[in-house]
């Protein structure tokens, strides 16, 4: 074995020679050449060479064979500085492409280094090949060699940090998938429980109606023949069966708001509009509650009303809640007053009761919400919700004004005419 032959077997036993101890962080660079000087002068040029902190270390390779079991046991090199004419004349484009296609390495910055120019011309060779330099050895002095290495290690570089940024974001976004997807089975377990709990609360009340209108009315006839067949000694029970009158009646009413506020909030109720005259409805709904509290007033006014396109059973329905919350949050007399406008009408219930605290106002048409200064009364909270869905599908509005202590005014807006 030649003098010659023996170091090239040392420098391939030591592809990576140890670095002086203020350069342990080293820039690795795959140099591929079969000339056994240039891989002696890289070496020696990469002992002046630091970048950053950091040292280069030359990991050596003959051939183009051996480049490739390099670098596939080792991807992470940043650079390749390639000859093009080894063991063939093409073998280092041919290198290129394995690089390239065969490894799928993307990231590695290639430098192809030639002594002969004339056999690759640097114009085919930088558009057919994905290289990023293209060096005639003859000009590639140390300056420019250095140029070169650190130019590609800044793209290299930047390449690393995309690909991390790539990478901490599919993590952040699998993780976020994997949230929302455990938050959407929360939601949907929470939803079906909901639905549950609706078609549950919809049998209950369905049960109640049933269950609860025999007796009720059977209570209610039996009250009545005993006003009816009064005598001196009923005389003094009269109070006292008015006032199983007014439960029974109360518990129908209940039943009544709690059934159609349930069809109304699975909008499973059929609007039966029809283009009607509401003054009539006013009057009987003003008549029902009159006969309910005889001891209240309830002051009417009214012009001459337009038609308008009602549900004559729900509008009833919405009217006498109102006038009933009037009468059940007050002591004194209340107001209808209807207001005539060009393409709707005004009906506004006032009463001069306890009124609605100024933060619980934007909620009191909320379903089952009940403002504080109510706590201790009876009520549901479903009255006013209910009024409202009645009235949006009428396509019109209910608004509240209020003040606590002075009392509260509950208006209804309704289209009139064409609009209706």
């Amino acid at each position: 074995m030649t003098g010659p032959e023996r170091q090239k077997l040392n420098l391939r036993r030591n592809k990576s020679k140890p670095l002086p101890a203020h350069q342990s962080q080293a820039w690795r660079v795959l140099v591929v050449d079969d000339d056994q000087q240039v891989h002696v002068m890289t070496d020696l040029l990469f002992q002046d060479y630091t970048f950053e902190g950091g040292g280069f270390q030359a990991i050596h390779a003959y051939s183009a064979a051996e480049a490739i079991e390099i670098l596939t046991q080792d991807s992470t090199i940043p650079i390749a500085l390639v000859d093009v004419v080894m063991e063939q004349p093409d073998a280092g484009l041919r290198l290129v492409q394995k690089i390239r296609h065969d490894l799928n390495n993307l990231a590695i910055r290639i430098i192809l280094r030639t002594g002969q120019p004339g056999e690759a011309p640097e114009r085919n060779v930088v558009l057919d090949y994905d290289v990023n330099d293209y060096k005639a050895k003859t000009e590639l002095t140390s300056q420019k060699l250095f140029t070169a290495l650190v130019g590609a290690l800044r793209a290299w570089r930047d390449i690393q940090q995309a690909a991390q940024l790539a990478a901490e974001l599919s993590e952040a976004n699998a993780t976020l998938e994997r949230k929302v997807e455990e938050r959407t089975k929360d939601l949907t377990t929470a939803l079906t429980r909901v639905n549950e709990a609706k078609r549950d609360l919809r049998q209950f009340l369905s049960m109640m109606s049933h269950e609860f209108r025999t007796p009720l009315a059977i209570i209610d006839s039996a009250a009545q023949m005993l006003m009816i067949r009064k005598d001196d000694r009923r005389e003094a029970a009269l109070p006292r069966l008015e006032a199983i009158r007014g439960g029974v009646d109360r518990l129908v009413n209940l039943i009544d708001t709690c059934l159609a506020d349930d069809r109304l909030e699975a909008e499973t109720i059929e609007l039966k509009a029809e283009i009607t005259n509401i003054a009539p409805l006013i009057h009987a709904a003003l008549a029902q509650q009159r006969q309910a509290h005889p001891d209240r007033a309830i002051h009417l006014t009214m012009p001459f009303l337009p038609d308008v396109k009602i549900d004559m059973g729900l509008m009833a329905m919405a009217i006498n809640n109102l006038l009933n919350n009037a009468l059940k949050y007050s002591t004194s007399d209340i107001e209808l007053t209807v207001t005539v406008h060009p393409n709707h009408i005004l009906i506004a219930i006032t009463d001069h009761g306890i009124g609605i605290p100024a933060d619980a106002l934007d909620y009191v048409f909320d379903r089952f919400y009940r403002a504080d200064n109510v706590k201790g009364m009876a009520g549901t909270g479903i009255g006013l919700h209910m009024c409202q869905r009645i009235i949006a599908l009428h396509g019109g509005t209910l608004s509240a004004v209020s003040a606590e202590g002075k009392g509260s005014t509950f208006t209804m807006r309704l289209n009139t005419g064409a609009t209706a």
